[in-house]
This record gives structure tokens, sequence and C-alpha cells, in this order.
């Protein structure tokens, strides 16, 4: 596994652990029976597919984070950059040539 990938994911697994009961705790209401509606209220481009459990804002594939069911606005920018579900070049990554 590419060392920054593997960082980022250890990364990623601390945040989730040390927000799990911040996120539970901060909750005034229980959006897990909320239905998605309309629009992303994030991008506001994309159907909402999604609702965040710690906000309740409808939101798009793009927006949300499935893995953790929050949304790009409640999780933390420094987070959130580093795992936006892009694709690398592995090519550039691994610095190798892609063979077909």
């Amino acid at each position: 596994m590419n060392k920054n990938k593997a960082r980022m994911n250890k990364e990623l697994q601390d945040w989730i652990k040390e927000s799990k009961d911040k996120i539970q705790s901060g909750k005034k209401e229980d959006y897990s029976m909320k239905k998605p509606k309309g629009m992303c209220h994030i991008c506001g481009e994309n159907l909402a597919e999604a609702v965040c459990i710690k906000c309740g804002r409808s939101v798009c594939k793009s927006c949300y984070f499935k893995l953790i069911g929050v949304c790009k606005k409640c999780v933390p920018k420094e987070i959130s950059d580093k795992w936006d579900g892009s694709k690398p070049d592995w090519e550039e990554e691994l610095g190798v040539d892609w063979v077909d």
C-alpha cells in the first residue's frame, strides 16, 4: 500500500474514533430515518441521495462520506481534503509506467 494512502487511512480512522462520540452526543435530532429530498444542500448540483447523521442535510454522493455517514460540511477540512474519494494517478504515485 502506498505510504501516503496508508497514512491518510490511519488519520481518517483516528478521526473517526475521536469523533464518533462527539457526532453521536452532539445530535439534537435523530436523522437516521430521514429520507433525502431534492437537490444536494451542499453543492446544489446533484440529486440528494443520503442524509448526514450529524446535521441532517440531504446530500449527493460527492458531498457525503458513506463510510462514516457524515457530509463534507461536518468533516474537518483537513480530513476531507485528504480523503476526497478521488482516484490517484497510479503512474505518478508509484513512479512506474502503465503497461497494457
